[in-house]
Order: C-alpha cells, then sequence, then structure tokens
C-alpha cells in the first residue's frame, strides 16, 4: 500500500507544470562569514567578493534575486518588471524596469542593497512580471505581496 502510494505522489509533482519563471532570493544581512551552514557562507562569500573594507563590506548588504525564466518564443523583446517594498517605507512601492533582447531562456539578477538598503531597510515584499513583447507571460511574488 505504500509503494502505491508513493507512487500515486510520484505521479501527480511529475504532472505538474514546470515554472517558467524562477526566483532565488538571498538576504545578506551579515558580512562575517565564518558561521552558519557552508552553502550559506557560500553564497555570503560570493556577494562580499572585492569587498576589503569595512564600509565596502556594509555597503554589500541587501536583498539579491535571481530571476530565471524560459519556455518563450524568443521572437520578441522580453521586459522584466520588478517591484517591491522595503521595511522602512510604508506602502511605497518601487519599481525597477528590465529589457533585454528576445530569447527563448534567460537569467537576470537584481540587487536591492548599498545605500538604498541602508536607508529603506531590507525588501519585505516583492512581484516579478515577466513580458514578451506586450504580452504578460508570468507573474510571481513574495506571499507578503497584496
Amino acid at each position: 500500500m505504500k509503494v502505491l502510494l508513493a507512487g500515486f505522489t510520484m505521479f501527480l509533482v511529475s504532472c505538474g507544470a514546470p515554472d517558467m519563471l524562477r526566483v532565488r532570493q538571498f538576504h545578506l544581512q551579515d558580512t562575517d562569514v565564518s558561521t552558519g551552514h557552508p552553502f550559506i557562507r557560500a553564497e555570503m562569500n560570493k556577494r562580499l567578493y572585492g569587498a576589503v573594507a569595512a564600509r565596502d563590506r556594509t555597503l554589500r548588504k541587501g536583498n539579491y534575486y535571481h530571476v530565471r525564466w524560459h519556455g518563450l518564443t524568443g521572437k520578441e523583446p522580453i521586459k522584466l518588471v520588478f517591484e517591491y517594498r522595503q521595511a522602512r517605507t510604508g506602502a511605497k512601492v518601487n519599481q525597477r524596469n528590465f529589457e533585454v533582447p528576445g530569447s527563448r531562456k534567460g537569467d537576470l539578477e537584481i540587487v536591492v542593497s548599498g545605500l538604498e538598503y541602508l536607508k529603506h531597510g531590507h525588501v519585505q515584499a516583492w512581484r516579478v512580471t515577466l513580458f514578451e513583447g506586450d504580452s504578460e507571460i508570468f507573474v510571481k511574488k513574495s506571499y507578503l505581496w497584496d
């Protein structure tokens, strides 16, 4: 019975459509890389690479988003709209727009760090909208959005 249930569960998981848009996020809050899980230390070292002075390391603190998409036609330019709210700005929605040439797949890194992060705080909620030409293709958002 357990084998049958496990097989049915795998069937349901395999039938799910893969996300056309994936967002991986990382929040760099501390610059001390000597503690924590090895994967987190590696991500911290990647973000802090080249920052030698204490001020440089402080300015690297922030929110990092790696956005990846696939399954597009590649015939029209791609527009990515990143909207976000920060801890000290209340309900104000900030927006960043990115345009890339048409392609079937791609990725982009979005960074909210430096003085913007230090002054307005960490990103509390976000939404990413992917357009191919004028058509909205996919939307991904954090659970705190809306």
